[in-house]
């Protein structure tokens, strides 16, 4: 399961806000890791009905479970933290500081949200053909 440090991570990589050396946590970036946890659970109640880890709940409206530290494996599946949730962290990270990068970010992550409400394509299977060719009486079969 994906931790909130490798959503962070990601979502800085997205930024163009890495080190020289590669790395995420920096000086330059404890700003942005200051506010993280507190925008991933916005995401997380904003995600939750998509992921596979989505349970109803019958006394009320369900929600994943608060991400209180960076190590802990967030309660949504891994496509959902690793691909959705950057985008949606560094739109909200970057609002201030770069409006067209946060607007191409939170763009993207809406078009990743909106795949997230069609479902899982769905397997394929072969056609049996239950008509047949019953020529002269019906040549669709015959195409």
């Amino acid at each position: 399961m994906t931790n909130a440090q490798y959503v962070f991570e990601t979502a800085v990589t997205i930024m163009d806000s890495l080190s020289d050396t590669g790395k995420a946590d920096v000086a330059d970036n404890n700003e942005y890791k200051n506010r993280t946890l507190k925008l991933l659970n916005l995401l997380r109640g904003e995600l939750y009905p998509y992921s596979d880890t989505y349970e109803k709940d019958e006394e009320g409206r369900p929600i994943a479970a608060l991400i209180r530290d960076f190590e802990k494996p967030i309660d949504l599946d891994d496509y959902i933290c690793q691909t959705v949730m950057p985008y949606g962290l560094a739109a909200h990270l970057l609002l201030q500081e770069d409006p067209a990068a946060a607007n191409f970010c939170q763009q993207r992550y809406d078009e990743l949200k909106a795949k997230l409400s069609i479902g899982l394509p769905a397997k394929s299977e072969d056609i049996e053909d239950v008509f047949g060719n019953t020529w002269p009486h019906n040549d669709f079969g015959s195409w």
